[in-house]
């Protein structure tokens, strides 16, 4: 959506145009890729039965499978590990589950392609909130690569609401104000002049591809695709294994088979040079199987991942060996890290700085670096104690750094009683090992 200039009037112009084009393609794919990654099965057999008869559906349930989340949450895997911050410790005091939110706005971007998400001030609790932005409509000046400002609908519970009675919030680095489906101001008693307090858009954008041919990029439309494909060819298995298992009745040279009745309680008699048959498919389940099995083998190769569909010895490598195997996924999370997410932790971090800083009159440092960390396996437990004996044989670490890694969650005063509490429960026991060894020296 292009404006001409900054000014209100082009703005709400801008948007009442866009008003009538709001359930675009692009918005109802987007949406339907969301069906597909959350599971809903009543969408999903909406989306699959325009390619079967009605009569053919009526002799077996559509079968429907949840493929998409676990492709794109085992390759969306940056924030799995969360990355450490270098920032003013006051920053800390003011986020609320920060890693979390990033997480789901990395799932959403490699989904969908493009994402945004909007920083919040929560007055209750007087920290930021993140609120990821699934539709939303960003509005550009002319001859300029980044967006001027952003509108999206307002959340709301109810699903029948028309879209000229739904609201849609409108911020840009001046202007902040809610406008109605047919593009009217609602003015707002707090803020009647429409101006943005923070001096700054509070809605951060991420791509999960650099810059192409259009702002809007491509998301795992593939992988949605493929899931299609694997629920269409569920489906048809269920029917192929119902009528293999029963078979089809077939009558020959019967004028008058509507008369015809079938049980195991009925005699059955025949005309003459008539013939009666049950007839099955000649489809091999195996193949079936296996076709369905490279479909989704080679949509996860595209996307560096690799299946594991039964347990074998792949089960059995260890940490090392694994990362070994998975080096194109390894290469390739690194990579979105320093091109995609490292900038979006910048222009992030610039927000909530200036929202803390207009709703507390907190001045937070403006130094600020991520560091994000490379995709962890996991190793045997004979690994992890010959790096542990490694490292404290080296003086790399120490006992409280065992604790800490293994407890994540307990305060350093929780960490001191319990390394004082094993330091009381092992002391009896050497001593009584000393005590016994003098005594059979003494006999």
């Amino acid at each position: 959506m292009i404006i001409q200039d900054k000014t209100r009037g082009s703005v709400l112009g801008a948007i009442q145009r866009q008003m009538n084009e709001i359930e675009s393609k692009r918005t109802r794919e987007r949406y339907n890729m969301m069906n597909y990654y959350e599971g809903l099965s009543s969408e999903m057999e909406s989306d699959i039965k325009k390619y079967f008869d009605s009569d053919s559906l009526r002799q077996t349930p559509i079968m429907t499978e949840s493929l998409t989340s676990k492709l794109v949450n085992a390759r969306a895997i940056v924030y799995k590990q969360a990355p450490e911050r270098q920032v003013d410790e006051r920053y800390n005091e003011y986020i609320s589950d920060l890693d979390s939110a990033m997480l789901r706005f990395e799932r959403m971007c490699y989904l969908l392609g493009s994402v945004a998400m909007k920083s919040r001030w929560n007055e209750v609790e007087q920290k930021i909130d993140y609120v990821p932005l699934v539709e939303f409509y960003p509005v550009f000046e002319p001859y300029h690569e980044e967006p001027t400002g952003v509108f999206y609908p307002l959340y709301n519970h109810s699903k029948k609401l028309d879209r000229r009675e739904q609201l849609f919030a409108y911020w840009s680095d001046e202007e902040h104000f809610v406008v109605d489906g047919k593009g009217n101001v609602v003015v707002n008693e707090d803020n009647p002049e429409g101006l943005n307090p923070y001096g700054v858009n509070p809605v951060v954008f991420a791509h999960r591809q650099v810059l192409t041919t259009d702002w809007f990029r491509e998301g795992a439309s593939d992988i949605v695709s493929m899931n299609r494909s694997i629920n269409i060819m569920l489906t048809e298995m269920s029917l192929a294994m119902r009528l293999q298992m029963l078979g089809q009745p077939v009558l020959t040279s019967v004028d008058e088979a509507s008369r015809l009745k079938l049980g195991v309680d009925k005699p059955l008699v025949l005309p003459e040079s008539s013939d009666f048959r049950f007839e099955s498919p000649g489809a091999n389940l195996t193949q079936f199987i296996d076709a369905m099995r490279f479909f989704v083998d080679s949509v996860a190769y595209n996307n560096n991942l690799r299946t594991k569909w039964s347990v074998g010895k792949e089960s059995m490598m260890s940490g090392e060996a694994l990362k070994m195997s998975e080096i194109d996924l390894t290469e390739s999370v690194m990579l979105d890290a320093q091109m995609v997410w490292r900038p979006v932790e910048d222009d992030r971090f610039k927000i909530d700085r200036a929202i803390v800083e207009y709703e507390t009159n907190v001045s937070l440092d403006e130094e600020y670096s991520v560091d994000f960390s490379e995709p962890r396996f996991p190793e045997s437990a004979n690994d992890t104690r010959q790096q542990w004996d490694w490292e404290w044989s080296n003086n790399l670490s120490s006992k409280r750094d065992w604790y800490r890694k293994n407890n994540p969650d307990a305060t350093e005063e929780q960490i001191d009683d319990i390394i004082e509490q094993v330091d009381n429960e092992e002391t009896p026991q050497q001593n009584n090992g000393q005590q016994e060894f003098t005594l059979r020296n003494a006999l």
